[in-house]
This record gives C-alpha cells, sequence and structure tokens, in this order.
C-alpha cells in the first residue's frame, strides 16, 4: 500500500526503510536537511487516498500554531493533487478529501487542539522542542481507539524543551512497534554545504546538527573556550581598523568590550568595567583611552537599551549618535528584537572554535573579566538558563552581541535584522 519508490537525490538506507515500514510508532532523530522531514510529509499525505468505513482523520504537528501555519502548512498543500480536495480551510489548517479523510495541521503549544478527536496517525516534527507530556496526555489516548500510527521526528537536540522525552522515546524503541532511525545530514547533503556547517558550527553544535549525535549538554556555556588557545597578547590595538565597542547598558557595573576584526578573526583587544556609571561617563572613559580614532567607531548592543533610558530623555544609543567625538564612519547598530540566548551563545561558541578545529576569536589578557566568564558562565542546573548572579555575564553578553551580529557565522535566528540608529 505504501511502498511508492521515493527517490532523494542523495540517499541513506535509513530512508528508504522510514519509507516503507508499517510499524505503529516511529522515532527518527537525524541530522538537519537529512530528508526525515520531506518523507514523513510524504508519508501522511499516502494514507490520504486509503479508504476506510469511517472518516479518516490524520495529523501534521509542530510545537507552536504559528510554526505550524508558516512551515507546515504550505509544503503539505503542495504534495496533494487538486483533484483529491473537496474542501479546504486555511483558517483551520484543514484538508477535505474526496476519499472521506482528512489532515489536519495543527501546533502543540495548545495540546487540547488534538484532544477530543480519534486520530488514524499522524506526524510531530521538531519533537524536541514539543513540551514534555504532550503526547503521554494528549496524543497517545487520541490514537488508540483506531490503533492509529504516530512519527515523531526531529534532530536530536540537547537544549529543546522536549529533548529529554524525545531522546527516551528513541532509546526505547523495541524494534517490532517501535522503530528508531538515526542517520546524518553528512550523507545527504553535499560536501559544499557539509564544509560551511563545519566552518560556522562549533564542534559539538555541528555534531548535534549534522552528524544526528545525542550530545550531553555541558554546564558550562562557552565550552568551546581554551584559556591557552583563544588568548593572546599579541592582540593588538590597530589604529587602522574601526573600533567594535560591545556594550552591555548595567549601571552597576556596565561592561563594554572592545574588537577589531584582523581578516577572519575577531580581536577583542580591550574592556571597560566601571561602577555606578551610566553611558555618558563610560564614553567620556572610552574617548580618554582611545581619542577620536580615526578610523571610525561601530557600536552594538542588545534590544532593550532602545528604549531604557539613563536619563528623564535621551536612550543609551541615542547618546552615543549624538556624542561629537564618535563621529566618521562610525555606526551604532541594534536589534529590533534581541536574538535568542541559545543563537547567540551557539555564535560564540563556533568563534571560539567551529567544528573543524578553527579558532577565529583572540582575547588580550587584559581582558579579565572577559575570560572570567568566558571560563565560568554556565548554565541553571537543568535548565538553558545562565546561572549569573552578581558581575558574572555582563561583559560576555556585550561581546556576544558583537559576535552574533558582526561575525561571518550565519547562525538563524527568527529575530528581527539589525537597525542603523541614524
Amino acid at each position: 500500500m505504501l511502498t511508492d519508490a521515493w527517490t532523494p537525490l542523495r540517499h541513506h538506507k535509513g530512508q528508504s526503510q522510514m519509507w516503507r515500514t508499517m510499524a505503529r510508532f516511529v522515532q527518527a532523530a537525524c541530522g538537519r536537511g537529512s530528508g526525515k522531514t520531506d518523507i514523513s510529509r510524504r508519508y501522511t499525505v499516502r494514507w490520504l487516498p486509503v479508504i476506510k468505513p469511517w472518516t479518516a482523520m490524520y495529523f501534521y504537528a509542530l510545537p507552536v500554531y504559528k510554526q505550524a501555519r508558516r512551515v507546515g502548512w504550505e509544503p503539505l498543500r503542495r504534495l496533494i493533487p487538486d483533484s483529491w480536495i473537496k474542501k479546504e480551510s486555511i483558517s483551520d489548517l484543514r484538508i477535505v478529501t474526496h476519499f472521506n479523510s482528512e489532515l489536519w495541521v495543527v501546533g502543540l503549544d495548545k495540546p487540547q487542539r488534538v484532544e477530543g478527536d480519534q486520530w488514524d496517525g499522524g506526524t510531530i516534527d521538531e519533537a524536541s522542542d514539543v513540551r514534555p507530556g504532550t503526547f503521554g496526555r494528549s496524543i497517545l489516548p487520541a490514537l488508540s481507539h483506531k490503533y492509529g500510527w504516530c512519527r515523531r521526528i526531529g534532530v536530536p537536540k540537547r537544549f529543546g524543551i522536549g529533548a529529554n522525552e524525545f531522546k527516551a522515546a528513541c532509546m526505547q524503541a523495541d524494534g517490532v512497534d517501535s522503530l528508531y532511525f538515526n542517520w546524518p545530514s553528512t550523507d545527504i547533503l553535499t560536501p559544499d554545504q557539509i564544509r560551511w556547517a563545519r566552518e560556522n558550527l562549533d564542534e559539538r553544535d555541528f555534531r548535534e546538527q549534522y552528524m544526528a549525535s545525542w550530545e550531553t549538554a555541558s554546564g558550562l556555556i562557552f565550552y568551546a573556550f581554551d584559556s591557552v588557545a583563544n588568548v593572546d597578547k599579541e592582540v593588538l590595538y590597530d589604529p587602522t581598523r574601526p573600533l567594535i565597542v560591545g556594550s552591555d547598558f548595567n549601571v552597576d557595573p556596565m561592561c563594554w568590550v572592545l574588537c577589531q576584526w584582523q581578516g577572519e578573526e575577531l580581536w577583542v583587544i580591550d574592556e571597560l568595567f566601571i561602577r555606578n556609571t551610566n553611558t555618558q561617563y563610560t564614553l567620556d572613559a572610552l574617548h580618554k583611552r582611545y581619542g577620536s580614532h580615526p578610523a571610525g567607531w561601530e557600536f552594538y548592543g542588545d534590544a532593550t537599551s532602545r528604549a531604557r533610558k539613563t536619563s528623564a530623555s535621551v536612550s543609551d544609543y541615542i547618546q552615543i549618535r549624538n556624542d561629537s567625538r564618535f563621529l566618521g564612519r562610525r555606526g551604532v547598530f541594534y536589534p529590533q528584537a534581541n536574538p535568542s540566548r541559545r543563537d547567540r551563545f551557539a555564535a560564540c561558541n563556533a568563534l571560539l572554535c567551529n567544528a573543524s578545529g578553527v579558532r577565529r576569536c583572540k582575547v588580550h589578557p587584559r581582558c579579565k573579566r572577559l575570560i572570567a566568564d568566558l571560563e565560568n558562565r554556565a548554565y541553571l542546573e537543568g535548565t538553558t538558563d545562565p546561572n549569573d548572579s552578581g558581575d558574572i555575564g555582563h561583559m560576555s553578553d556585550a561581546w556576544g552581541y558583537v559576535v552574533y551580529m558582526t561575525s561571518r557565522l550565519k547562525v538563524q535566528s527568527s529575530s528581527a535584522p539589525t537597525v542603523l540608529v541614524r
């Protein structure tokens, strides 16, 4: 019934096995771009013309509704011939076919979307990001009366909210009624795509995202940092290159880092750590140390400073923009929305040491506060939230804004684009 040929451009035997298996439960923790999603979409659609004595119902689920609407609906709709469709509702993300079957695209941020009906089968995509307990409490009972099937697919993430539950389901597959598939992207993607990933991701992210490896979540945030390999006293100020300033706008302490790109390497040459201060005083300290710097300035920071004010009427970035001492070939940049910490930390680790073992960030030993953060900043146990207290985190955040927004790393993010204050 479901043995039609499925032929990708590049092939791994696990793809064919996953396409053909009739096991009731399938878990696939595979690399990004490995074909697991395409297989699962097609598998789900292939059930629609199967005639049953009742109205057959199938779902394709993603972690949240907006994601389901954005990346789930259109690809599935394109797979379904118009001649199959009796009725469709974009508002409900629902397709009714002439075969007395229905396909619903749902977001699992509200699990009740799959409750109340009995399903013949369905797919859960990005399973590492589905809230724990959703499958057992809401989905499994809705598959029981019709002995429905379910496929849970995704990248084997170590930080997703449902990563531990997804991993447990994969590891507990019995090989009969429940199967586990795992193959890397390196067998599927082109050499150029893999080369890009090696150059732009740190080693652990590369293994997770492209080798489909279940990595252990380390407590250290900047695990790619090496206090010998990334620290270099030869990282010196170059008056001919623009000075890049990363700013964490905190009153006590105010933490700024000073960087310069040297080819493909980001050099961190200095830091400003000032207590009980404000933006204007910190600008004074910066000018005292580096003068007007004719090669130009660039300032980066977080989105919250766009609205936060250090006086009754002038925001942090507007103060920088209006300071005539820093005129010239300079820009004042901020994101309209902050990137996720996950994306920012990933960009930092990839610059510290990518999957090819290349380190593209060097820090001068005088940057003691930043080095302390890179060596010691960690997550709260069992969470993806930094365990910050006191002065911890401010300096590495300032540096992270520079890395995320200026480096050549193309770490994808849902954040809005960077904007230049004019």
